[in-house]
Parts: structure tokens; sequence; C-alpha cells
């Protein structure tokens, strides 16, 4: 069930937290829904910086395994192009 919350916020902060949300194609209020669950789910574990939803949805995308030489191989092809 979704209920209105009233918050004291910066104008400029407001504006900003706008924008970026317009960029990402969500709304303010889902991205300060998504850090309030954030917040949930971090409570007692050691966090270093909340990841985007975007960054998660590369999670894994480079995951194989690859060799030096098909490093290499990459770098030849990326050059010459």
């Amino acid at each position: 069930m979704n209920q209105k919350l009233t918050l004291s916020i910066e104008q400029s902060a407001i504006e900003r937290g706008k924008r970026y949300a317009k960029q990402q194609g969500r709304s303010l209020s889902s991205m300060v829904e998504d850090f309030f669950v954030f917040l949930d789910l971090s409570e007692g574990k050691e966090t270093d910086i909340p990841i985007s939803s975007k960054l998660s949805s590369l999670v894994g995308i480079g995951s194989g395994t690859a060799s030096e030489a098909d490093y290499r191989a990459h770098l030849i092809a990326k050059n010459d192009a």
C-alpha cells in the first residue's frame, strides 16, 4: 500500500534528484523508496557504496574465461578497427 510522505529537502537537491530520476526513466518517489529498502537490506552488513540498478544489471556480464591470448587478440582487433 502506497502512502504519502512529506519531506523537507533543499530545493537544489530536489531539482538534482528530479533530473537524475528523469535520466534514469524513474520517478523520484521510486528512487527514495528504493533507498529506504536498501537501508533495511544493508542493516547490520558492511556496505561501501549503494549500487545503482543499472550497474546491478551488469553483474555477471563479464563472467567466463578469457585467456591472455584472447585479450591480446581483442586489443589487436580493436586497434585495427
